[in-house]
């Protein structure tokens, strides 16, 4: 009796056991699930900042293709003063007050206020012809003037300057305010007006610290 009596009690602990497995098996299921969900509820939110994304010297203008837009943690922005996206118009015609190179996430103490024009320099707006001007032109461009002048020694009188501002008159051609060194100033005045050429010159290189993904450096 005793043999029988064991085992009719084994058989009674089976389907308890079997529930147990079941119950142990749905509870991972739903660990499982609640942390997937709180993973995704956690997700850090992104912002829209702006980063260099041409090589900037200091108290160099700042034009339209000179900075890039990228995502960063919502947090980061006040935490590191970041400029938001929105302000990029804003940016235009200001100054990078220190070096910067491409890929760096642009700070409000990164940018300054111009002194138009600095010192050794003058500013003055120049009218040019369609095809005489880079038809990407833009404040904070660095350009090279040329033109045939019969004071110059070479027949051809040319100096490099920065722009400051560009108006397209619906007539065509183009007024182009520059800053140009004051030494170099007089010689334009003798240059034949419908020879007068403007041409973009490369950015000077400078550096700071960078991240990456933006702009042309490694």
């Amino acid at each position: 009796m005793d043999g029988k009596e064991a085992r009719e009690r084994r058989r009674r602990r089976m389907p308890r056991r079997a529930w147990l497995h079941v119950t142990g098996l749905f509870a991972v299921v739903v660990l499982c699930f609640g942390f997937a969900a709180w993973a995704i509820v956690e997700k850090p939110a992104e912002s829209s900042v702006l980063a260099v994304a041409a090589p900037l010297a200091a108290g160099q203008l700042i034009g339209e293709a000179d900075v890039a837009e990228v995502s960063v943690a919502a947090g980061e922005v006040a935490t590191l003063g970041l400029v938001p996206v929105s302000e990029a118009a804003a940016l235009v015609g200001k100054v990078a007050a220190v070096p910067l190179r491409a890929g760096t996430l642009l700070r409000a103490d990164m940018i300054g206020t111009p002194v138009v024009p600095q010192a050794g320099f003058m500013k003055l707006t120049i009218a040019l012809a369609d095809g005489r001007w880079p038809a990407d032109a833009q404040a904070g461009q660095q350009v090279a003037l040329m033109g045939a002048s019969d004071a110059a020694e070479t027949g051809m009188w040319q100096t490099t300057g920065t722009i400051l501002a560009v108006e397209r008159p619906e007539s065509g051609g183009a007024l182009v305010t520059v800053e140009l060194p004051e030494a170099d100033v007089a010689g334009l005045v003798t240059v034949e007006a419908t020879s007068l050429l403007m041409a973009s010159t490369a950015t000077a290189p400078a550096g700071t610290a960078v991240v990456p993904g933006v702009g042309g450096e490694d």
